[in-house]
């Protein structure tokens, strides 16, 4: 099989294993939850329409449950999952066997006992995993197997996705990683081979994004810049309208799938779930959203600086996906610091960047070259590598146990936390009074924030 061919692959899945099982205990994975962690707050909610389908029988969800689904009314007062039925599509597979097991065993076949919990989790770790396969056979195009290899361990090891792929995996960011790798890929494929089943492929992959998260619709500029990036490009465009006419129902599919959802439950095809909730783009948070102590994505995971720095160093091959990336992240830091809660609730980190590493692997692969070819500066980078991963080993650490908030955190809490590996009985009281709640009142309206006590 080709997949053993890649060795240098084989060897930056294999350390990023063993980086998973050596730092475990660590971070306390699956110990203070046990398996029911998969089902909590978010997740809960992507999750909601299996057992309504499958165990309820009912997707209209008027049955009476114990499961706290937030369900949010229309003008009708017709109550409806807040959240899309994207991740419960994602889910589908490995509930089923979850399912399945528990019918033929002495598990309940509620949706919520131990197959579907360990079915699901093998489905995230698989989807992770393809999704880092794929980065490193597109990585193989424009850079050695070693650089592509590396590129691979460290967009896993030194940045949250780590967290979101074996912490709170069920979260939608691991997944969205998957489908902008697999959009990544096809468009690289099709670029080249002019392929149908690419174009189709990379459609399905933008269609579930989009209805996972609208926001996602910027990550489309990569594919529409590279079809329309050369005259032969161009030009196949020209003579294959029907099957970019084709593409673009495939891309509507699962969105098709919601819209009629509503219309049949609910009052009408188009519905705003998030009710008071909304964007203030008069007023983006980017700074806080970037470096802030409250969950800033660059803050806590540096690595990503270098990364956006290494953008200039693309190789020319990468002109399309270079002015996608100045299309994209601009764009994502924007309309997401608009977002009410800009800090997204609980989190480690600036958790919506995550599935934007999928691109962002591509500079990141690019420095890495970039500084390989510097004798001394390499070492020093090599440092600042192992620096970055361990620096995220160690928020993982925090974050599971206590010592970093989820939502609180403030320039003398951070601070405090990270000058200790470990803190004791005291310390812990103490970091305890220099967290700063958000004010989610004034947050919601798009006011301006006070500091509560």
């Amino acid at each position: 099989m080709r997949f053993f061919q890649h060795r240098w692959f084989l060897l930056a899945f294999t350390a990023i294993i063993l980086l998973v099982g050596l730092t475990s205990k660590s971070w306390k994975i699956h110990q203070e939850y046990p398996y029911q962690f998969t089902y909590r707050n978010d997740v809960n909610q992507y999750y909601c329409y299996l057992p309504a389908l499958f165990v309820y029988k009912d997707l209209s969800f008027k049955f009476k449950n114990d499961r706290l689904y937030w369900l949010t009314e229309d003008e009708n007062w017709v109550a409806l999952p807040k959240m899309t039925m994207g991740m419960s599509i994602l889910y589908s597979p490995f509930f089923v066997i979850g399912h399945a097991i528990a019918n033929v065993s002495d598990y309940p076949p509620d949706g919520y006992s131990l197959p579907y919990s360990y079915s699901i989790r093998i489905g995230t770790y698989l989807y992770v995993s393809i999704a880092l396969y794929l980065l490193y056979l597109s990585l193989l195009r424009y850079f050695k197997p070693w650089i592509s290899g590396v590129s691979i361990f460290l967009v896993f090891a030194s940045t949250n996705l780590f967290y979101y792929s074996v912490g709170e995996a069920e979260m939608s960011h691991s997944y969205l990683f998957f489908l902008y790798s697999v959009i990544i890929y096809n468009t690289l494929k099709w670029n080249d081979k002019k392929k149908r089943k690419n174009l189709v492929w990379l459609s399905l992959a933008m269609g579930m994004c989009v209805l996972i998260r609208p926001t996602s619709l910027l990550f489309a500029s990569l594919p529409v810049l590279y079809l329309f990036s050369t005259k032969e490009n161009r030009f196949w465009i020209s003579n294959n309208l029907k099957t970019i006419f084709s593409s673009l129902l495939v891309f509507f599919l699962p969105i098709f799938l919601q819209m009629l959802f509503w219309k049949t439950y609910g009052s009408g095809w188009v519905r705003w779930s998030y009710r008071n909730e909304g964007f203030f783009f008069d007023n983006p948070h980017i700074l806080e959203f970037l470096f802030g102590y409250r969950n800033g994505w660059l803050l806590y995971t540096p690595i990503m600086i270098f990364a956006l720095a290494s953008v200039f160093v693309l190789p020319q091959k990468l002109k399309s996906m270079k002015y996608s990336i100045f299309i994209i992240l601009p764009l994502a830091i924007y309309i997401l610091s608009s977002w009410w809660c800009w800090w997204f609730g609980g989190s480690f980190g600036g958790r919506t960047m995550i599935e934007f590493y999928a691109i962002l692997v591509f500079p990141l692969a690019a420095g890495i070259q970039f500084v390989a070819q510097i004798n001394v500066v390499k070492y020093v980078f090599l440092f600042m590598f192992l620096g970055t991963t361990f620096y995220n080993v160690l928020g993982m650490h925090k974050k599971t146990n206590h010592e970093l908030h989820w939502d609180s955190m403030s320039k003398e809490a951070f601070w405090f936390t990270f000058s200790k590996l470990k803190l004791k009985g005291e310390e812990r009281n103490e970091l305890e009074t220099l967290y700063k709640q958000p004010d989610y009142e004034n947050a919601r309206k798009g006011l301006v924030e006070r500091e509560m006590d």
